[in-house]
């Protein structure tokens, strides 16, 4: 009988025990994008449920309400992640090397279940590789954080891997990734979404990726629609790409792929001129920082150390991009005021933002230890937010030669990112 493909809302009618029983349900595929490689790496299976009555699809979410109302929510999961590997058995004999990402509701995962093997023994009747199934938890509360915990490590230890959808930057995220460690986190479409827009966004999923860098995680952007988030997802560190952009969940892999490798390809080109102009642009910002540093640094070694402070509005006013220069001693104290080229903060952040008077005591900053204990002449900082201003800066910094017989002094450069 054929299946209506549109979605319905679950009317109250539905027996929810009678699809089960009968297997009613379906398995549809969304594939998950290596830009790097230019290839669909892996596919997400999505379960639907079948109206045995009218034969509409019905989404799994929905499903799950009324499953879990009558204690069959396990049932039903294990239907759908059985309906995803069957049809998984045939993609892989098309196209072989593709990672099926399986979801499993993690709310179904108590000690009563956990340790029952029944999805190893599936795979395993199946004939799949363990090693080409990376298996996906929900973002569904659980009850029983161990079990859970004990789940992932049985599947881990039998060469599955570990994936984790929805992860975002909410505690409760990051206390199951940190106490999970998976294989893969996969973003929240939330904070995919007008990524390219939003500075905020941006922040959280550049935190996300350098965390999940750390504990050895690749990071699928989830929920990509357009492609300026592609690229702003890419731009800022995910290995791999899923969402509407490329294809929506379709019954079979080829119509899951078909047509992709143009889009691939055109994004690839599209983030590789990207990344060409970002690199040309960061080498053009680094050649001005060299030449402000170099100019300020021989002008005030012309002076006398003492006359130091005194010299500072003259340089500061000939570089419109300096925000202020300082001297330190050889023990990293500020020998001299800071001396700034910028208006003063608003009344509101002035307690936040505040020039660092002499005596401060900066040995613990990485461009000081980095010259008296590195051997460095010069140094660079990444960009960072100066306390002195709240804007975007670097600080350059050089040594200068001290009075003769004397160990040299630091002289320090913030310049305002922004007018670069």
């Amino acid at each position: 009988m054929e299946i209506v493909s549109k979605e319905n809302t679950v009317p109250a009618e539905t027996d929810v025990l009678s699809l089960i029983e009968q297997g009613s349900a379906a398995a549809f595929y969304q594939p998950i994008i290596s830009i790097k490689k230019k290839s669909v790496i892996g596919l997400e299976t999505v379960g639907r449920g079948i109206d045995p009555e009218n034969r509409q699809l019905i989404e799994a979410e929905k499903l799950y309400q009324l499953s879990s109302e009558k204690n069959k929510a396990l049932d039903l999961d294990r239907l759908l992640r059985l309906k995803g590997l069957e049809g998984f058995t045939e993609i892989q004999s098309k196209m072989p090397g593709l990672i099926l990402f399986l979801g499993v509701e993690t709310s179904v995962l108590t000690k009563d279940v956990v340790g029952s093997g029944h999805l190893l023994r599936v795979v395993q009747d199946l004939k799949l590789d363990p090693c080409s199934i990376a298996v996906e938890l929900s973002r569904s509360e659980t009850k029983d954080p161990e079990s859970a915990r004990t789940f992932v490590d049985n599947y881990r230890n039998t060469n599955f891997l570990i994936s984790m959808r929805d992860v975002d930057t909410g505690r409760e995220s990051l206390d199951r990734v940190l106490r999970l460690a998976p294989d893969i986190l996969k973003l929240s479409p939330s904070l995919t979404a007008n990524l390219s827009k939003d500075s905020y966004k941006k922040d959280g999923f550049r935190s996300l990726v350098n965390l999940g860098h750390r504990l050895g995680s690749l990071i699928v952007a989830n929920g990509v629609e357009n492609e300026e988030d592609a690229l702003a997802a890419l731009e800022l560190g995910a290995d791999m790409l899923q969402g509407s952009y490329f294809s929506k969940p379709q019954r079979t892999e080829i119509s899951a792929t078909l047509g992709l490798k143009a889009r691939i390809v055109f994004v690839a080109s599209r983030f590789k001129r990207l990344m060409t102009e970002k690199v040309s642009r960061d080498k053009d910002r680094k050649v001005h920082y060299e030449k402000i540093a170099t100019a300020v640094l021989a002008g005030v070694q012309e002076s006398l150390i003492e006359e130091a402070e005194e010299k500072f509005p003259k340089h500061l006013k000939a570089y419109p991009q300096l925000e202020c220069l300082y001297l330190l001693n050889q023990d990293g104290v500020q020998v001299t005021e800071t001396v700034c080229n910028i208006q003063m903060v608003s009344e509101r952040r002035k307690y936040l933002f505040q020039p660092a008077p002499k005596g401060t005591d900066h040995s613990l900053k990485d461009y000081y230890y980095s010259l008296v204990y590195n051997g460095l002449e010069r140094y660079f900082t990444e960009p960072y937010i100066s306390l002195a201003s709240g804007n975007l800066c670097v600080t350059a910094a050089g040594l200068l030669k001290g009075p003769e017989g004397n160990k040299p002094y630091i002289l320090c450069m913030d310049i305002d990112v922004t007018k670069i």
